[in-house]
Formats: C-alpha cells, structure tokens, sequence
C-alpha cells in the first residue's frame, strides 16, 4: 500500500517538474527575445482602431 502511494505520488512531483520546466522555458524564450513586445506592436493598430471608436462622455 506503501510504495503505491509512494509511486503515485513521485509521478505527480514527476509532471509538476516538467510543467515548471517547462513554463520557465517558454517564459525565458519570452523574456530573451522580447516577444512580448513585438506582439504588442503587431496588435497596437488594432487597439487603438478600437478605442478611437468608443464614444466619449468628454473630450479633451
């Protein structure tokens, strides 16, 4: 019953630390080649189309 447990439970820490590994390299790749820039840039156009249609309550 013991080592079932043991078992099952060494899988589980098994997948979290893959998952975290995982994370912190996508999360690395990010951060080194400044991806979350880029996509902001590629997606300020669209915004910005978008809040300039929103009616105002007041105009500056």
């Amino acid at each position: 019953m013991k080592k079932k447990v043991l078992n099952v439970l060494l899988k589980l820490l098994l997948k979290l630390l893959i998952a975290a590994v995982a994370f912190f390299v996508v999360t690395f790749t990010v951060y080194i080649f400044n991806l979350d820039m880029k996509a902001t840039s590629l997606l300020a156009p669209y915004l910005e189309k978008w809040y300039d249609k929103l009616p105002r309550k007041q105009y500056i």
